[in-house]
């Protein structure tokens, strides 16, 4: 019986919920496909110790927060899609093409177009003050 996977394809299953932290464990993964579900919170930082992952997709979730920095640590990383979901802040992996990110309009940093620290100025209308 087989009792390394290698290939974990959960896309467009329905899933709910977060990405549990015990997801780092399977660190003899080489390609991970968790997208079209409705995934949410956070990326797991623990996912920094799939270190043999080739490919990881979450796209089309509902995926917050920031790119973790720790997942810059998988070196053999060649395909990462995390567009269409609701990540924020500076991109912490730009040795992807901008199409791994787009749909993520709150990311910023090369290569997106969005410069970290420039936002956009809502206008707010000054009120006038009461006499």
């Amino acid at each position: 019986m087989l009792k390394i996977f290698t290939t974990i394809d959960l896309s467009r299953n329905k899933f709910e919920g977060e990405i549990p932290k015990f997801i780092g464990n399977l660190n003899s993964l080489l390609l991970l496909n968790l997208s079209h579900n409705n995934l949410t919170g956070h990326i797991p930082v623990e996912m920094r110790n799939m270190s043999t992952l080739e490919a990881l997709d979450l796209s089309f979730n509902h995926l917050i927060g920031k790119i973790p920095v720790e997942l810059a640590s998988l070196t053999f990383l060649a395909v990462l899609n995390l567009s269409h979901n609701h990540l924020v802040g500076p991109n912490q992996l730009n040795t992807f093409q901008n199409d791994s990110y787009f749909g993520n309009s709150e990311l910023c940093g090369f290569p997106l177009s969005n410069e970290c620290g420039k936002h956009k100025s809502a206008s707010v209308p000054v009120s006038s003050v009461e006499q």
